[in-house]
């Protein structure tokens, strides 16, 4: 069997200690943790920003086709109209 052994400590030490155990784990965790969030918030950049890059590109082909579209219709109708005067 297990013998249990008490020790008195008072709470001004006991303090100091989980202060002292505080400091010696806390910064590590801490930089660990925020490591691995700049690691994650610089790939959403990345995937933001090829996001983004993909978005302006479609948007950018459509806004040219429409207005290709446009102007290709507008020079129809002016076509139309100069040869319906002539006559």
């Amino acid at each position: 069997m297990l013998e249990v052994f008490e020790v008195s400590v008072s709470s001004t030490a006991l303090f100091i200690l989980m202060f002292a155990v505080a400091a010696v784990v806390m910064p590590p965790a801490v930089s660990g943790l925020t490591s691995w969030w700049s690691i994650r918030l610089r790939r959403w950049g990345y995937s933001l920003r090829s996001a983004r890059v993909r978005f302006t590109t479609r948007v950018r082909e459509s806004l040219r086709s429409a207005w290709k579209r446009f102007t290709a219709r507008v020079r129809m109708a002016l076509r139309r109209f100069l040869e319906d005067g002539d006559r």
